[in-house]
């Protein structure tokens, strides 16, 4: 049982994570329904506000929380803790390099898409691409497993049980969040087989801590482990049934 457990707002950080992932989703969404620009502007503003004011919400939603496991487990907060501890050089550092991840491939897909016809087919159009679609989604999908690990293994037994129809509803926002998440790194950023292996390394890390019944009634297990199983199940047929890497239907 670890320390602190009715101070730390760790249910408050997983309801900021919901909700930061939903908002990147969502702005995801209208994004590919907006137009290229508006007015003056090179970009539209949705394009500006998923690389800027989104991925700093989900940043601060994932730190929050972080900040909340360790008040848990350790019972206070101090500079050991917040930067020299194992956990706290893996979580920072995967936060780092998410965003790095992410504002590389939306920079690169926002150049790429304004480039001419003419320039598509050259060099430099291939260093573009491979910004875009390698280098920023394997940047993103690592530092997301990393994180994620982080919070999952700081956060289970960190906050009271939960019962009834908030368990359905934890599991719900998982795999609409973490479940969504982890399809679109394996389809959308041609990363399959690290993500099917990401999946398994996450299972296997909570597992190790708590069973499959007691991952039920915690919150952070609930929040992270429907969406993250499912994902990997999603993914494994799917790759199996197109014979290897899937792309999106539409």
């Amino acid at each position: 049982m670890k320390s602190g457990r009715a101070a730390a707002p760790v249910m408050g950080g997983i309801r900021w994570m919901v909700l930061a992932i939903l908002s990147w989703e969502v702005v995801q969404w209208v994004r590919e329904l907006a137009p290229a620009s508006t007015g003056s502007w090179p970009i539209n503003p949705v394009e500006i506000a998923l690389l800027t004011i989104v991925p700093a919400f989900v940043a601060f939603a994932f730190v929050r929380l972080f900040l909340a496991c360790l008040q848990a487990g350790y019972g206070s907060l101090n500079t050991y803790t917040l930067t020299a501890s194992p956990w706290a050089w893996a979580f920072w550092l995967g936060l780092a390099v998410a965003m790095v991840g992410h504002g590389t491939h939306l920079t690169a897909n926002a150049l790429n898409e304004s480039l001419p016809e003419v320039v598509r087919h050259g060099e430099y159009a291939t260093q573009v691409e491979f910004l875009d679609e390698q280098l920023g989604h394997w940047l993103l999908g690592g530092g997301f497993l990393m994180v994620t690990a982080v919070v999952t293994a700081m956060g289970q037994g960190a906050a009271q049980r939960v019962y009834g129809g908030e368990r359905w509803v934890l599991a719900a926002a998982s795999v609409v969040t973490f479940g969504f998440t982890v399809v679109f790194i394996g389809v959308e950023g041609q990363q399959l087989v690290p993500a099917i292996l990401g999946c398994g390394l996450l299972v296997g890390l909570a597992l190790r801590a708590l069973p499959p019944r007691e991952m039920s009634y915690d919150p952070v297990s609930l929040a992270i482990m429907p969406g993250v199983t499912l994902a990997g199940l999603v993914l494994l047929a799917w790759g199996l049934l197109v014979g290897g890497q899937p792309s999106w239907p539409w």
